[in-house]
């Protein structure tokens, strides 16, 4: 065999060459001619690529090796490659991302520490806010009231005996808000309520329907959510964990967390026959939407738990790391932030321009404000709010929006007395409200100039994600209330239009976004 760096011949059996200590080819190299870009003798140039130089006449063609054309080499190695099955491919990258997952998981036990923390959090926060409302509600009240109030609240036991001692009859009524239901109902989740009570010929019926009614009391899992990625942000930057897959998987958890807590709500019963009573029956039943749970964990965790995550582990740098992320990561971030100074600044606005004295509590003060706070935050891009109130037969619409109000002549209704009174906040007037929320998107465009370049198609993106963002707000704040019982009902609705809505948001979004993009262009150019 032929020696590649000394090119002297060598026994076949040779693996390394005893001169060189480089490796012995299998196979002899093959070569061929070359000229040389300059004489070696004179150093001159060779302009012609000519085989002798054109001043001294000596010899410019060198000896190199061979090398073997592009498809000779695909040809070459194909023949040894082996091409594996797809499926046996797929599932030996499943097992092997499977098992790296496992181990990062035990490497790691404090991962989902921070999800369990605003979980545990959550339930425990909703216990002392429900046994706070049920002494509220049952201060007033005798026994028989508390007894019924405490039945629908969770303990239906005192309920049962008074049956029992009136009646001869052992009932067993179900917990119609137990921890797991009112914690289903505080994510705003679609709930159904359906009581049913007949003795001999007297039949009679609840049905009860209610739709992101609790609005106000998000701030409980909002709060819970934030504390954990808060915690999660810290440990992250702590133990080096990858950022956007933590808050992923903890998304998926809190989901199937709350998605089980939904379904072990649901209740179903039946209660027959009494011994010399006649005929006696309760059928009572209660369903949640499983896909609101979904969608409204899933909304507050990306959001919420993300935010605060992201915000913890970069720390003071977050703006510095922000702009080496993609550009739609940097879209979203300044689309929550906007979202949340806006939420802001209408909630204080709306709790300092209430009469507390007229509210007479400080809690209901606080979800006043919230409600209205975020119905004026939506009304700032020029929307309006429907409300409709039925009872009884007497219906009753209200338009409200920022600039007016429009208000049906059945009677003067005593929910429009006792929350718009007054409905030009004192503090801040409408058009400052607008204008706020114009100079917050023009900021974003602004600052975010290097991104966008004026590019009208950043621009709309950037608008979509907004508006997007809004809908999931409004979606949150629409809310029915129904009671229907017997032939008496009482109907409570407070709804967005959900297209005008959104048209308006993406045109004032993409104008006012445009706007500090072109101040800023300008001022470059300048």
């Amino acid at each position: 065999m032929t020696c590649r760096h000394c090119h002297e011949q060598h026994p076949k059996y040779y693996t390394y060459c005893p001169k060189t200590d480089g490796i012995i080819e299998q196979e002899p190299f093959k070569y061929t001619y070359a000229t040389n870009d300059f004489c070696l003798s004179c150093g001159r140039k060779n302009e012609e690529s000519g085989s002798f130089c054109s001043q001294c006449g000596s010899l410019t063609i060198k000896k190199v090796e061979q090398k073997a054309t592009f498809n000779k080499v695909i040809s070459e190695t194909l023949k040894n490659v082996n091409i594996p099955n797809m499926g046996n491919m797929k599932g030996k990258e499943f097992k092997t991302f499977s098992k790296e997952k496992v181990n990062f998981f035990k490497n790691n036990p404090l991962f989902f520490v921070p999800i369990v923390v605003s979980i545990l959090l959550l339930f425990l926060v909703t216990l002392v806010v429900k046994s706070s409302i049920l002494d509220v509600a049952t201060a007033d009240l005798d026994r028989e009231e508390t007894a019924i109030v405490k039945a629908i609240m969770n303990d239906p036991s005192e309920l049962e005996d008074m049956i029992y001692e009136e009646f001869g009859v052992r009932l067993s009524v179900p917990k119609i808000l137990s921890l797991p239901s009112l914690v289903t109902v505080l994510h705003n989740v679609k709930a159904e309520w359906h009581v049913g009570v007949g003795a001999e010929y007297d039949q009679n019926s609840l049905n009860i329907s209610m739709d992101n009614v609790l609005f106000g009391l998000m701030f409980i899992p909002i709060i819970a959510l934030a504390i954990g990625g808060f915690i999660y942000g810290i440990l992250a930057r702590k133990n080096n964990w990858p950022l956007y897959q933590g808050i992923v998987y903890s998304t998926i958890l809190y989901v199937i967390v709350m998605l089980v807590s939904s379904i072990t709500s649901k209740f179903s019963t039946s209660i027959g026959q009494v011994e010399t009573k006649g005929l006696f029956m309760i059928e009572a039943t209660m369903k949640y939407s499983a896909l609101d749970m979904i969608l409204s964990a899933t909304i507050l965790s990306i959001v919420i738990f993300g935010f605060t995550a992201i915000l913890t582990y970069f720390n003071k740098s977050i703006i510095e790391k922000l702009s080496y992320q993609v550009k739609y990561v940097q879209y979203a971030m300044f689309s929550v932030a906007i979202t949340c100074i806006g939420l802001l600044i209408n909630f204080s606005n709306i709790y300092f321009s209430l009469d507390k004295k007229v509210l007479e509590s400080e809690t209901v003060a606080i979800f006043s404000s919230i409600y209205m706070g975020t119905w004026n935050w939506i009304c700032t891009f020029f929307s309006k709010l429907h409300m409709n109130i039925t009872i009884h037969g007497f219906t009753e619409n209200i338009t409200y929006s920022l600039f007016g109000n429009d208000r049906s002549e059945v009677y003067q209704s005593y929910f429009y007395n006792s929350l718009f009174e007054g409905e030009k906040f004192s503090l801040l007037p409408s058009f400052i409200l607008v204008l706020i929320t114009i100079v917050l998107i023009s900021a974003a465009g602004y600052i975010l100039y290097i991104v966008h370049r004026m590019n009208w198609k950043e621009c709309l993106i950037f608008a979509g994600m907004f508006t997007a963002l809004q809908l999931m707000i409004i979606y949150l704040v629409n809310f029915q209330l129904d009671f229907v019982a017997s032939d008496n009902l009482v109907h409570f609705s407070f709804t967005f239009e959900m297209i005008v809505t959104a048209l308006l948001v993406f045109i004032v979004t993409s104008a006012s976004f445009a706007a500090g993009g072109f101040l800023r262009q300008y001022q470059l150019k300048k």
